[in-house]
C-alpha cells in the first residue's frame, strides 16, 4: 500500500493503540497528525508524524485543531477516531450522552466535508 501524499489524523494517538495506528499509517508514506491533550504542539514526533495538542472535550479546540491541520494538509484523507476523554460529560442537562457520536458537534460546526 502506498500512502504518499495522503494526510491522516489519529485522534487520541499520543500513546497506545492510537500511536501504533499512526506509525502504521506513516510507514507507507502518509503524513500523520496525532492529536491529544499531552501531544507536543505541532512538533515532529517521528518521521512523517506531527503531534497537535488538543483537548477533544472542548469543541473550540477541536475546530481550531482541524482548521490548523487543513491549512497545512489542505485535505484529510483518513481520520481515525481513537480519542477518549473519560467519563466527563456522560450526563448533560439530565440526558445520557454516551450514545452520541464522538466529535459530532465539532465536525458539523466546521461545515466541511472531512
Amino acid at each position: 500500500m502506498n500512502l504518499d501524499g495522503r494526510a491522516a489524523v489519529v485522534t487520541g494517538g499520543i500513546r497506545g493503540v492510537g500511536r501504533g495506528v499512526g506509525r502504521e499509517l506513516a510507514r507507507p508514506g502518509a503524513r500523520v497528525f496525532i492529536t491529544g491533550r499531552s501531544a507536543p504542539d505541532h512538533e515532529p514526533l517521528e518521521e512523517r508524524i506531527a503531534g497537535v495538542r488538543c483537548d477533544h472535550r472542548v469543541d473550540t479546540q477541536v475546530r481550531a485543531t482541524f482548521n490548523r491541520i487543513l491549512s497545512e494538509a489542505s485535505v484529510i484523507d483518513l481520520r481515525v477516531n481513537n480519542v477518549w476523554g473519560g467519563y466527563e460529560g456522560m450526563v448533560e442537562d439530565g440526558n445520557f450522552t454516551w450514545t452520541k457520536p464522538v466529535l459530532e458537534p465539532a465536525f458539523l460546526a466546521l461545515g466541511r466535508n472531512l
